[in-house]
């Protein structure tokens, strides 16, 4: 309905940098770190840390539900009035992501939810053990990283590989809610990964980066050090974290692109978004 459309549009992302016509990717900014100590113990990130507990993403063919730990990331979007927010991720005793989920505040008792979806078919999320979203559509789907090095034996090493290929790839989002607003922006490239998984057997080693405004992610990209019959190689992902569109290359070739839209909640098909109402009794910080 409107009024929850209407809602929306002040908590999506917006943008300080130029316009990019060249395609070129922003200088990249210093790293980044995890939420330390004291920003869990802030009362924000306390009541955001309990909301993203309160989800679990459930995955076909696996009996028990991905659930979250602590956030991987703290961040703010000041030009769009988004004062708060953190990035989480949905895994299996930490494997692969099933989902990403931020969750952020952008004025008085004004709260909204994220979900982008990593598992490639039959996710559910559930809020408080109740049904809560289905997608109907996967967008995040693996494939080899063209010449991929062969994955080094130790990990600080491969994580020095996953950096590189990271910084081969250029995102762009195109943000405005009418035609005529609509504007290319570069997307920066957070160059230390906000998480690192594996997983018996196939996965050696997995990096999660993220595209962002500032710090506000609006694309994720996966890079993997993969085993199989054929052999150790890297492979990508990519999947959103907006309803705008988005292009994504890798060394000046598209490799995957998403179309804007402009759609919430429940009708969501690819990627969830929508103002939280938080349960009677919650102890909701300003």
């Amino acid at each position: 309905m409107c009024v929850a459309a209407v809602g929306c549009v002040a908590l999506l992302p917006a943008f300080g940098d130029d316009k990019v016509p060249s395609g070129k990717q922003q200088e990249k900014s210093p790293d980044i770190g995890p939420p330390t100590k004291e920003d869990l113990a802030d009362p924000r990130m306390i009541y955001i840390k309990s909301v993203l507990s309160r989800f679990t993403v459930e995955v076909g063919g696996r009996e028990a539900a991905a659930k979250t730990s602590d956030p991987c990331l703290r961040w703010t979007n000041p030009i769009n009035d988004i004062r708060d927010g953190a990035l989480a991720v949905y895994t299996f005793e930490g494997g692969r992501p099933a989902a990403v989920g931020t969750f952020f505040h952008n004025g008085p008792k004004s709260w909204c939810a994220e979900f982008s979806i990593i598992a490639s078919d039959n996710v559910r999320v559930t809020h408080l053990g109740q049904p809560f979203w289905r997608p109907s559509e996967y967008v995040c789907k693996f494939a080899d990283v063209a010449d991929s090095p062969v994955p080094a034996a130790k990990a600080p090493l491969r994580l020095v590989q996953m950096r590189k290929i990271a910084e081969n790839f250029s995102a762009i989002v195109h943000f405005g809610f009418t035609v005529p607003e609509i504007t290319p922006h570069n997307l920066r490239l957070i160059s230390q990964p906000v998480y690192r998984y594996s997983e018996a057997e196939k996965i050696l080693d997995g990096a999660l980066f993220i595209f962002a405004i500032g710090t506000d992610p609006d694309v994720n990209l996966l890079i993997e050090a993969y085993q199989d019959d054929k052999g150790a190689r890297y492979r990508y992902a990519l999947a959103p974290v907006t309803l705008f569109q988005l292009n994504v290359r890798y060394k000046d070739v598209e490799v995957w692109s998403i179309e804007r839209r402009m759609i919430f909640g429940s009708q969501c098909t690819k990627f969830y978004v929508r103002n939280y109402v938080p349960p009677p009794g919650d102890d909701v910080p300003d």
